[in-house]
């Protein structure tokens, strides 16, 4: 199968009933593998008019209760950054899809990068917290896609998964059982249920959390109010200022638990290597590929794989200064590298590919082996 159909699937498994979206290579096959199997799934797949409509349909659809989505591209993902920002302070659920490409402008649309890390940590204007995901293969894909839908309906914060041309359209060999799908988490939803009922309901309460249960559009005998400017627990519009502060405070105190859901991943291959080459996305399985060439050579080497990327759990062993730490990814400045800086890594070298072709391991392996780094 695609990645773009590894995606879709998942997206089933986390219990997506809607989608909106706007062709735009590479993610369009997501929403024409969701509308091709409509009738199985009772899913509702829109074609929308453009990418704003689009990212503002899906947030309507959070609002009515339903899990919904979008899937894009760099240039319709700029266009989506005000819903994305309006998703947040609503506090709406919503799951976005950025398949990557080179850029700037349409670049090369047809081509593979990984160009825009940094883009979606910061986009939208405003401060708010977020899931980032980049998925490394098709089985992860089908894994991320699950657990964005879960975390984002949680924590009512935007999910956004980082695809990229080569994901998108390889053709992947997956053992079936890695589709076998789980009811999604619900937890959620039936914790909201519980508090509602009457006209007082706090669509924003200041819970110790900052959790607040997520009444729906049409609820029984419950009055959901929900607005895009600053509010009070009830959804008022507001420009109290301590209400302001609070309602701020509120929002960030969802992060130290969402840090929480992300463990650090794993070093694979021989823990003992001084070197540990580091890969997120579709370059996390082009350094694992190159590891194990390595190793056949009889090259000690270690790898870790990056699929979650934000928040951001760093494995205890990238924060030893006796190892070399080997970045590899595909963009220009390094911005995965750069974001491990930041969390006290020392990058010892990175390897950048952007000519709109993803990495080979021979290739890498070789420039390795030989200390061209």
């Amino acid at each position: 199968m695609t990645g773009n159909e590894a995606v879709a699937l998942g997206s089933i498994a986390g219990g997506c009933r809607f989608i909106a979206a706007y062709p735009m290579t590479p993610s369009t096959g997501i929403i024409t593998y969701l509308a091709s199997t409509s009738k199985r799934t009772g899913i509702t797949a829109i074609q929308a008019e453009d990418e704003i409509a689009a990212v503002n349909m899906a947030v309507g659809a959070s609002y009515t209760g339903e899990r919904a989505m979008t899937a894009t591209s760099g240039g319709g993902f700029s266009l989506m950054v005000e819903g994305i920002s309006l998703a947040a302070m609503t506090e709406l659920p919503l799951v976005v899809v950025l398949g990557q490409r080179p850029g700037p402008a349409t670049g090369l649309p047809t081509r593979t990068e990984q160009g825009e890390l940094l883009f979606a940590l910061h986009c939208a204007h405003g401060e708010f917290p977020r899931f980032i995901f980049a998925p490394t293969d098709a089985a992860s894909a089908f894994r991320v896609m699950r657990q964005a839908f879960d975390l984002s309906w949680k924590y009512r914060a935007p999910s956004i998964v980082l695809t990229d041309q080569y994901l998108a359209d390889s053709y992947w060999t997956v053992p079936a059982d890695t589709f076998a799908i789980l009811p999604a988490d619900e937890s959620a939803n039936k914790a909201a249920t519980a508090h509602l009922g009457g006209l007082g309901f706090k669509t924003y309460a200041l819970t110790s959390d900052g959790i607040s249960p997520q009444g729906s559009l049409g609820s029984e005998n419950t009055l959901v109010i929900c607005d895009s400017d600053e509010h009070d627990e009830h959804g008022h519009l507001t420009e109290d200022l301590p209400t302001r502060a609070a309602m701020a405070e509120k929002r960030w105190r969802k992060f130290p638990l969402m840090e929480k859901e992300f463990a650090p991943p794993e070093i694979e291959g021989d823990k003992t290597s001084e070197a540990i080459l580091v890969g997120w996305g579709t370059s996390a399985t082009i350094a694992g590929e190159t590891s194990k060439i390595l190793s056949a050579k009889g090259l000690k080497s270690a790898f870790v794989k990056y699929e979650k990327i934000w928040p951001l759990a760093v494995n205890p062993a990238l924060l030893d200064k006796r190892k070399k730490i080997v970045v590899i990814e595909n963009n220009f400045t390094g911005q995965f590298a750069r974001l491990l800086a930041e969390m006290g890594v020392r990058v010892s070298a990175k390897i950048n590919r952007f000519d709109g072709l993803p990495f080979f391991p021979e290739e890498l392996a070789q420039k390795i082996s030989a200390g061209n780094l």
